[in-house]
């Protein structure tokens, strides 16, 4: 079990706070009461997610810890990127990717875009909405579980990782 005051990563809302449980009925179908974690997103500190402490449809985790971010950001060049594929089958990948709540994938996610977006502008084409969309997306949540775990602001965190891709 989490503990009050705990950051973890909760599904696609990203790094949330523990602020405590409570217990809640059960939905239809099911008989008692289940416990619940009351969490805080970070991004949206006015929302309130209630989860069921034993979810087991949404990915949540430990964030990882300073070590493991540091090591990540190393290994970037390391990282394989995703493969090409269809226009359909990339999209696929790429939620896949961002929903695994993984930050490995997540890199894995935005070096293979950061590369597919280079091309693109070196050939003059434009970027595609889909590409901007999950490259944005994947790279705010590496910004954010960063920033948390090695207590720096968002910009800091931002600065770490685009410095670890240049290098």
């Amino acid at each position: 079990m989490y503990s009050i005051g705990e950051f973890i990563s909760y599904g696609n809302s990203g790094v949330c706070e523990v602020m405590g449980t409570e217990y809640m009925d059960s939905s239809i179908g099911e008989s008692g009461r289940r416990q619940c974690y009351i969490l805080r997103p970070l991004h949206d500190q006015s929302c309130k997610i209630m989860t069921p402490v034993d979810n087991q449809k949404v990915i949540m985790r430990n964030l990882i810890s300073p070590e493991e971010t540091k090591q990540l950001l190393d290994d970037i060049p390391k990282i394989e990127t995703l493969p090409e594929q269809s226009a359909r089958q990339q999209e696929i990948s790429y939620s896949r990717a961002l929903h695994s709540g993984s930050c490995r994938e997540w890199l894995c996610l935005v070096k293979t875009l950061n590369q597919r977006i280079e091309s693109r502008k070196l050939k003059g084409k434009k970027v595609t909405a889909t590409d901007d969309r999950y490259f944005k997306a994947a790279t705010e949540k590496l910004i954010e579980e960063f920033s948390v775990v090695l207590d720096v602001n968002a910009d800091e965190a931002k600065d770490m990782l685009m410095e670890a891709f240049e290098a």
